[in-house]
């Protein structure tokens, strides 16, 4: 999926794996590896919400 600067209050929803910035970010936000983060995205999708479910359920 990549980023559509264009529709910004749907993109953000979502986290790109593809892109290494949104991947970068959602590492730093938790403070995991970013090889990490991108398996947990792809794992769980790319829902912002389910992401970080999964994470605080995680800790």
């Amino acid at each position: 999926m990549t980023d559509d600067k264009s529709k910004t209050k749907e993109d953000r929803k979502l986290v790109a794996s593809e892109e290494p910035y949104e991947v970068a970010a959602f590492a730093k936000k938790y403070g995991i590896p970013p090889s990490e983060a991108k398996t947990i995205i792809k794992r769980y999708g790319p829902s912002r919400k389910k992401l970080d479910s999964y994470m605080a359920a995680r800790n």
